[in-house]
């Protein structure tokens, strides 16, 4: 990917992970709230995968989107 592209997919995603997190703090409901959490997470794993860390974005992917994610939704239900 040149880096024109790979600018325009950071930007894109670091809007998504603001809008993400702004959504994270201001929801009422605590489900909607994790569930934004986990999109924030992700968006975080893919900007590593864009500057060439593979292992921390599939760490990133694996520990905290998939488990952390799963813990906060079982512990809210």
């Amino acid at each position: 990917m040149d880096l024109v592209a790979q600018n325009i997919a950071f930007f894109i995603l670091a809007a998504v992970i603001l809008v993400s997190a702004w959504r994270v703090v201001t929801t009422p409901d605590i489900l909607h709230a994790a569930l934004w959490l986990v999109l924030v997470l992700a968006s975080v794993g893919v900007i590593y995968i864009l500057a060439g860390a593979e292992f921390v974005a599939t760490t990133q992917s694996l520990v905290y989107s998939g488990a952390i994610g799963v813990l906060v939704l079982v512990g809210i239900r």
